[in-house]
C-alpha cells in the first residue's frame, strides 16, 4: 500500500516537473523575444537564427534557475492536491506516515540536484560558449589554458589573465605577432591594456621584444616602456576573458594560480561555491515544498501555502543574489557563504516537516 501511494506521488511529481519545467523555458523565451527583440535580430539571421539565440540562452542562462522553480511547483501540487483530495487522511487513518509516503519525492530531489550539477557542467557551459560566439559574430573563442585566457585570430596571439569589459581594459596581457609563415616577429607584455572602439591600446608597463625570424641568432632588441599606445583591432571577444563562463575544475585552476589576496582569485571561490550550491537548491525547495502543501489538509485550499512558499523562495533567492556579490567582493567568506545559506533554509524546510502531523 506504501509502495503504491509512493509510487502514485512520484509519478505526478515527475509529470508535474516536466510540464512546469517546459511552461517556464516558453514563458522565459517570450520574455526574452519582447524584451531584446532588437538585439536578437541583430545578433541572428532570420527566423531559424533567433530560435538559435533564443535555444541556446535558455539552458546557458535561465535553466539553472527553473530548475529548483519546477521541482518546487511540481512537489508542491503533487502533495497539495493530494491533501486536498484528503488522500492523507487516509493515509493516516491506515496507521502509515505521510513522510514515509513522501520520502521517493525528496530522493527525487537530490536526483534532480545530481543531474542539474551535471548539466550546468555541461550543456549550460557549452551553451554559454556557443551562445557568445552567435552574439559576437565570430566562431572564434577565448580558451582558458593553462590558468589564464588566450585567444587566436590571423596572425596574432592574445594572452591575458582577466578582463573588466566595463572598462574595456584588460590585464596581465601578452600579445604575440606571427609573420607570414607563423614565425615569431614580435612579443609585448603588458600589465594591463585598455582598448578604444578605434582599436587604440594603451599599454602600462609594457615589454616589448622584436624578433628576426630569418636569423634565429639574431639578437633580440628589446625595449621597456612605462606607457605607450599601439593600433591594433578591437578584438571585442578578449573581454570574455573572465570568469563567468568557467566549469567548476576551471575555475580550481584559475584559482590556484592565483594568490588568495587577487580580487579575480576570490571572485573565482565565490563563483565556484556558488556554482556547486545552485543546483541543490531543487532538493531544498522540494524539501520545503511537502510541508507547505501538507498544509492544504487543514485550508482546504492551495492559495495561502502557495503566496508562503512563494515567499520563502524570494527570500531564498534575494539572499543567494547579495550572498554572491559580499562573497565576490570578500566582505564575506567566499567558500562558506552559499553553504550557509543552504544550510539555513535546509535546516528550516527540516524543521518544518518535522513539525508535520503524522
Amino acid at each position: 500500500m506504501p509502495g503504491l501511494l509512493s509510487r502514485d506521488l512520484l509519478w505526478r511529481f515527475l509529470i508535474g516537473f516536466a510540464a512546469t519545467l517546459v511552461v517556464l523555458a516558453l514563458a522565459v523565451a517570450v520574455i526574452d523575444l519582447l524584451g531584446d527583440f532588437e538585439d536578437i535580430l541583430a545578433a541572428s539571421q532570420g527566423f531559424v537564427g533567433v530560435l538559435l539565440y533564443v535555444g541556446l540562452r535558455i539552458p546557458s542562462h535561465w535553466l539553472p534557475l527553473l530548475v529548483p522553480a519546477a521541482a518546487f511547483v511540481a512537489a508542491f501540487l503533487a502533495v497539495g492536491t493530494a491533501a486536498r483530495a484528503l488522500e492523507f487522511v487516509a493515509i493516516k487513518a491506515s496507521g502509515i506516515s505521510p513522510l514515509r509516503v513522501l520520502a521517493p519525492l525528496l530522493l527525487a530531489g537530490v536526483v534532480i540536484s545530481g543531474l542539474g550539477l551535471v548539466t550546468n557542467e555541461t550543456v549550460a557551459i557549452r551553451s554559454h560558449e556557443a551562445w557568445r560566439r552567435l552574439t559576437g559574430g565570430d566562431e572564434r573563442q577565448v580558451e582558458f589554458r593553462r590558468g589564464s585566457f588566450w585567444y587566436h585570430k590571423g596572425r596574432y596571439i592574445y594572452n591575458v589573465r582577466d578582463a573588466d569589459p566595463e572598462a574595456r581594459e584588460l590585464r596581465q596581457v601578452a600579445i604575440f605577432q606571427l609573420d607570414a609563415r607563423g614565425r615569431l616577429r614580435r612579443s609585448i607584455h603588458a600589465a594591463s591594456a585598455r582598448i578604444d572602439g578605434e582599436g587604440r591600446w594603451q599599454l602600462t608597463d609594457a615589454v616589448i621584444r622584436r624578433f628576426q625570424p630569418g636569423d634565429p641568432e639574431a639578437p633580440v632588441a628589446f625595449e621597456r616602456l612605462a606607457e605607450t599606445e599601439l593600433v591594433l583591432t578591437e578584438e571585442v571577444a578578449l573581454f570574455e576573458a573572465g570568469v563567468q563562463g568557467l566549469s567548476i575544475a576551471a575555475l580550481r585552476e584559475y584559482r590556484n594560480g592565483r594568490p588568495a589576496d587577487d580580487p579575480e582569485a576570490l571572485r573565482a571561490v565565490a563563483l565556484l561555491h556558488d556554482r556547486l550550491t545552485k543546483p541543490l537548491a531543487a532538493f531544498v525547495f522540494v524539501l520545503l515544498a511537502i510541508p507547505l502543501g501538507l498544509r492544504v489538509e487543514r485550508t482546504h485550499s492551495l492559495a495561502v501555502p502557495a503566496l508562503q512558499g512563494v515567499a520563502l523562495l524570494f527570500g531564498f533567492s534575494t539572499l543567494r543574489e547579495y550572498g554572491a556579490t559580499l562573497a565576490s567582493q570578500g566582505v564575506t567568506a567566499p567558500s562558506l557563504t552559499p553553504w550557509l545559506i543552504l544550510l539555513a533554509f535546509t535546516l528550516g524546510g527540516g524543521w518544518l516537516l518535522s513539525r508535520t502531523p503524522r
